[in-house]
């Protein structure tokens, strides 16, 4: 990377007009993260001097999502009129430093990652440009500006589409939309950019203006023209929801995570999964959620916010939310975590069991229909089926306290506030109002009684 200080203007003016959502089209969303949130990420890895947005249609709702990702050095320049490319980074010029590097990117365009910025970067450097463009060969041309070069190969012009020939309409190379240039050059040109015929002014008309002032423009060629996928009307904002698809499924790929289905798999944009881990149908990993190496998701599971460890299994069925699960614990099927959870290593979490706002810790077990809330549980604990602490009055919550080792049995209420002391026992069937002592049984039982010759009612 250049000593010189690297600048960003990333244009986010436009209405999604086409799309008929009246918003400005880079909060939209795509598998979970919108647009600008996308461009964010991966432009914040540059760790470039400053950052400029240019806003325009609905510039709050833009300026609220941008500062909302904690992006350090960003300002904002506002486009009153969309009024073409050119106009809006006339817009910026006034922020940008003196003898940097520009980099320009339209806000539309989520899937420029941080490997093709940099070789854009490197090529610019490495041939000393003035003006250095990304150009791509894409499958279906309509829709973007085409390449002109003369007889040598050289960059004369960019025809958008609307304004190309027939014979131009014919050529395949198309601009990607990615601009390097000096900050200098630009301040000095910009303003030479003429309005068009569709009273627009456009930033590709800078490549001609300089080639006719004698400046070296460059282009390098982006072999992956699905990075380069601009978003205009609704068929463009499906196959971006395809084309992110795709790219989840190639990056776990390469990482050794295997999916049985990758049709049904969903994965926000800030889901981290490891390497060898398992994920089977209908899976759908939301937020900030980290999975562990050698995890085991089996189908019909949703995760959101939550950190699964090393060598755990999730069974089918099962919904996580905020909560944190230690290594070579097994969770399911049938399980609901609600939020505020800290289930710790080797416990096993069974079916039908709900559990909210508990720490559980090693080797614990809540094998079936059971629901744990407001629960601070030790270590080899072993909670029988139907247990239930009773947390909440109608009014309040309270707390329960199982020391390590206790044995509750089935169908036991615990009745908040309550402490079971080390290796304690309850009795099935039992309802606890009071602490119970370590090493001592809790029961709470009716005597039996056995009526004989006793005769169900008739339904006569």
């Amino acid at each position: 990377m250049s000593k010189r200080n690297l600048n960003i203007v990333l244009l986010c003016a436009g209405k999604s007009s086409r799309l008929k959502f009246n918003l400005p089209k880079v909060i939209l969303p795509i598998n979970g993260k919108t647009l600008l949130e996308r461009s964010l990420a991966n432009l914040r890895k540059l760790d470039p001097k400053k950052t400029i947005i240019v806003t325009g249609f609905k510039k709050d709702l833009v300026v609220d999502m941008a500062r909302s990702c904690n992006y350090k050095n960003i300002e904002f320049a506002n486009q009153k009129s969309q009024i073409g490319t050119g106009h809006a980074v006339k817009q910026a010029t006034s922020l940008i430093d003196k003898n940097s590097i520009v980099l320009i990117l339209n806000g539309d365009t989520p899937f420029v990652d941080i490997d093709t910025i940099k070789q854009s970067i490197s090529s610019y450097l490495k041939n000393n440009s003035a003006f250095t463009i990304a150009t791509s060969f894409p499958k279906e041309v309509q829709g973007y500006g085409r390449i002109l070069r003369d007889n040598d190969n050289q960059l004369l012009d960019i025809v958008e589409d609307k304004d190309c020939s027939s014979e131009q309409k014919l050529i395949k190379e198309v601009n990607a939309g990615l601009y390097l240039i000096d900050s200098n050059l630009l301040k000095k040109y910009i303003g030479k950019i003429k309005k068009n015929k569709n009273s627009e002014y456009y930033l590709t008309d800078l490549i001609n203006i300089f080639v006719r002032n004698g400046l070296r423009v460059d282009s390098i060629s982006i072999k992956d023209e699905r990075k380069f996928v601009n978003i205009n009307t609704f068929d463009d904002y499906k196959y971006a929801h395809d084309v992110d698809k795709m790219f989840v499924y190639e990056n776990c790929i390469k990482n050794d995570i295997f999916l049985s289905d990758p049709n049904t798999f969903q994965k926000d944009f800030d889901v981290k999964i490891s390497k060898n881990v398992y994920i089977g149908p209908n899976v759908i990993l939301k937020g900030s959620t980290e999975i562990k190496e050698n995890v085991r998701i089996e189908g019909s599971v949703y995760i959101d916010s939550s950190y699964i460890g090393k060598g755990s299994i999730i069974k089918p069925f099962t919904s996580i939310e905020e909560s944190t699960i230690g290594s070579m614990t097994r969770i399911g099927p049938f399980c609901n975590l609600r939020p505020g959870n800290k289930i710790k290593d080797k416990v096993k979490i069974g079916n039908f069991v709900e559990i909210k706002k508990s720490i559980i810790n090693k080797k614990s077990k809540i094998s079936h229909h059971s629901y744990i809330g407001d629960t601070e549980m030790g270590t080899g604990v072993n909670i029988g089926a139907g247990t239930i602490t009773c947390n909440y009055d109608g009014f309040d919550k309270y707390k329960t306290i199982i020391e390590n080792d206790v044995f509750v049995g089935s169908d036991t209420m615990l009745i908040a506030p309550i402490k079971l002391g080390e290796n304690s026992t309850t009795g099935a069937g039992s309802v606890l109002t009071s602490d119970l002592p370590p090493n001592s049984l809790g029961i709470t039982r009716i005597k039996e009684r056995h009526i004989k010759n006793w005769k169900k009612k008739s339904k006569k």
